[in-house]
C-alpha cells in the first residue's frame, strides 16, 4: 500500500466518526433545563401501566395517558417540600391549560382520604385530586427513592423526564421548557 491509500483510509474513517458525532449531537435536545434536580432522558421511556387507588371511591383505576403532557407528582402530606411545591403545581394547569397539562397527585401514604383532602384543600388546590399508592407497588415498579418525585410523560405516553426533589412549577423558565414537548 502505498501512503496515499492509507491516507484516504484513515481520512474516510475520519470522516465517518465526525458524521456519526455530529448526527448524535444534532439529534439531543437543545433545551437548557430549567432546574438542576430535572433528569432528561436522552430518548423517551416507554412508561408502565400502572394503577392507582382512587380516593373517593376506594376502588383501582389504570392510568391512561389523554394526549396531553402528563405530570405524575408523588407526595406525602408530612413532607415540607411537598407542600412548597404543591400551589406551584396546581398553578401550572392555570397557566397551561387543561387541554394541554394533566396533573396526577400520588399520595404515598397509608390511605387516609380525609387526610390527603385536607392537605390540598388547605393548600387551596383545585386542578387536580389525589391518588394512592396502595402498598406502594408503582413506586418500587417505577423505582422512585423519595419525595417529591415527579415523573414527565409526553403526549406518546414516554416518561421524558425526571424531577427529584421540588421545584417550582410556575417559574417561567419551566414553564417555557416544558412547552417544548
Amino acid at each position: 500500500m502505498n501512503i496515499f491509500t492509507i491516507f484516504l483510509k484513515k481520512l474516510s474513517i475520519l470522516i465517518t466518526l465526525l458524521l456519526l458525532i455530529t448526527n448524535y449531537c444534532l439529534s439531543q435536545p437543545n433545551i437548557p433545563l430549567p432546574s438542576k434536580n430535572i433528569i432528561l432522558h436522552e430518548k423517551p421511556k416507554d412508561f408502565p401501566k400502572i394503577t392507582l387507588e382512587d380516593k373517593k371511591t376506594g376502588s383501582d383505576i389504570d392510568v391512561i395517558f389523554n394526549k396531553q403532557i402528563t405530570v405524575i407528582n408523588f407526595w406525602a402530606t408530612w413532607c415540607a417540600p411537598c407542600k412548597e411545591e404543591m400551589p406551584s403545581l396546581d398553578r401550572l394547569v392555570d397557566i397551561l391549560g387543561p387541554e394541554y397539562i394533566e396533573i396526577i397527585a400520588v399520595n404515598v401514604e397509608t390511605v387516609d382520604y380525609k387526610k390527603s383532602k385536607q392537605f390540598l384543600d388547605d393548600l387551596k388546590v383545585k386542578n387536580f385530586d389525589s391518588y394512592f399508592d396502595k402498598d406502594l407497588k408503582v413506586i418500587k415498579k417505577l423505582r422512585l427513592r423519595g419525595v417529591p418525585t415527579t415523573l414527565l410523560i409526553n403526549k406518546e405516553g414516554k416518561e421524558f423526564a425526571r424531577i427529584v426533589g421540588s421545584i417550582d412549577f410556575a417559574d417561567k423558565k419551566f414553564i417555557s421548557w416544558i412547552r417544548n414537548f
